[in-house]
């Protein structure tokens, strides 16, 4: 939050003790995912009752177990940035047809569903199935220029606009819900259902967006004016965090979060793993309970968030956006001369 205070009051006074012609612009749209085959969004697929054993997998709609009368597996091709959104944008025109801005926009997230259904034959049991939930929520920042294809005192105002896009605060939420009817089918065989939810944090991530549009002046200082948007943005995950698992087994309910580990409960995402990193990749192993002082060479540390190759979320995507557009420039301020009276 401090950076966006920080980034408003600057935008701010440049464009006050500089500027021409001052303006604000407030729309609002949606958007849907670019003319990408990269859209799946990400999930955890669980491998027995500790989160540490998961998996992170593209997410898919898919039936793959025997007892299924028709098996399957489809991509599930929907963005993160699928929603609606909330822009509000300030600048300043350094002559009537060029414009230096600063924008920032809310996601309005539109939550995406998969189902999946497999066999797990040791721990949750044949037919298990997993229905998750899963959406994303944030701000970003887009510092950029904007242009004016027309005459100053023109009526109509067809416009381009180019900017970066600099996501500064937002998460992305996933909420698993596991059934199965079999939970550990060689022991006890009973029915359970697990609700897992995780919260995943980026780091700094940077894009671009674009725009082409029309406006119309109300006006001398209000425009009404729609416009075609499209963003190409990729936000690299930083950790993610376990923030929910309860566990029903033939009718008990326990909540499990309190008995893990951090190393069960967070995931750090790096660029690099080796040796020395904290994870099982390499032949790490996890601390017996018979284990006091454990080997760092031989085990892994527990009290550390395991580590992972980092993953990008796909956050580009095409819209469109209506909004108004308020100018304010240094005719308003001026008073007119008096008329000189002749007698």
């Amino acid at each position: 939050m401090k950076r966006i205070l920080l980034a408003t009051i600057l935008s701010s006074g440049i464009s006050i003790g500089f500027s021409q012609a001052l303006y604000f612009n407030i729309s609002g749209g949606y958007g849907a995912p670019a003319l990408q085959q990269t859209q799946q969004p990400v999930t955890f697929l669980p491998q027995g009752t500790d989160p540490a054993n998961s998996i992170i997998v593209p997410m898919l709609n898919q039936n793959t177990s025997d007892s299924a009368s028709f098996r399957f597996k489809t991509n599930l091709y929907k963005g993160y940035a699928t929603g609606g959104t909330l822009s509000l944008t300030m600048g300043y025109f350094i002559n009537p047809y060029v414009g230096f801005e600063v924008g920032f926009s809310s996601l309005i997230p539109q939550k995406m569903y998969n189902t999946s259904t497999y066999d797990d034959y040791d721990v949750l049991g044949p037919n298990t199935t997993i229905k998750t939930t899963t959406w994303s929520y944030g701000i970003t920042m887009s510092p950029g220029i904007r242009l004016h294809a027309c005459k100053p005192d023109a009526k109509v105002v067809p416009y381009g606009r180019f900017a970066l896009s600099l996501p500064l605060w937002g998460a992305t939420k996933h909420e698993l819900d596991i059934k199965g009817d079999h939970f550990f089918p060689k022991f006890l065989n009973v029915p359970a259902q697990a609700s897992v939810h995780t919260t995943t944090k980026s780091i700094f991530s940077i894009g671009f967006n674009g725009s082409i549009g029309v406006g119309y002046n109300i006006t001398k200082w209000v425009r009404i004016y729609g416009e075609v948007v499209g963003q190409y943005l990729f936000v690299r995950s930083g950790k993610t965090t376990l923030t929910q698992y309860l566990l029903t087994v033939d009718g008990q309910t326990e909540d499990r979060l309190k008995t893990f580990s951090t190393f069960s409960k967070e995931t750090e995402f790096v660029d690099e793993l080796n040796e020395n990193s904290n994870t099982e990749t390499f032949g790490k192993k996890r601390v017996p309970l018979n284990v006091s002082n454990p080997d760092p060479n031989e085990y892994v540390n527990e009290d550390r968030p395991r580590q992972e190759l980092r993953r990008s979320a796909n956050f580009s995507a095409f819209g469109g956006m209506i909004g108004f557009a308020f100018t304010i420039n240094n005719k308003m301020w001026k008073k007119k001369k008096p008329v000189p009276v002749h007698n």
